[in-house]
């Protein structure tokens, strides 16, 4: 028996970097950004380089979020499993 909970549909999310010079996260194979994060020169600047680790750790907090609020979504709307006595 296959636990329902488990069987997620898989999305396969790439992180990339903008012309803009702005960080995104979309599905694989698709144009539009999901998510975008604009990070500011004062941050860049104060990064030592770094400001690309700090745009992937945002980007991936924001689709756990959404992974997660999904989920709450999809179990919510599914009608109670009967109880027997």
């Amino acid at each position: 028996m296959v636990d329902d909970k488990k069987v997620l549909e898989q999305t396969v999310l790439e992180i990339i970097r903008l012309p803009s010079g702005e960080y995104a996260m979309r599905k694989a194979g698709e144009e539009e950004p999901l998510i975008t994060v604009s990070l500011s020169q004062r941050v860049k600047d104060g990064l030592n380089g770094q400001s690309e680790e700090l745009a992937r750790m945002i980007l991936v907090a924001g689709a756990k979020m959404m992974s997660e609020l999904s989920l709450e979504s999809t179990e919510a709307s599914r009608p109670p499993k009967p109880v027997i006595h």
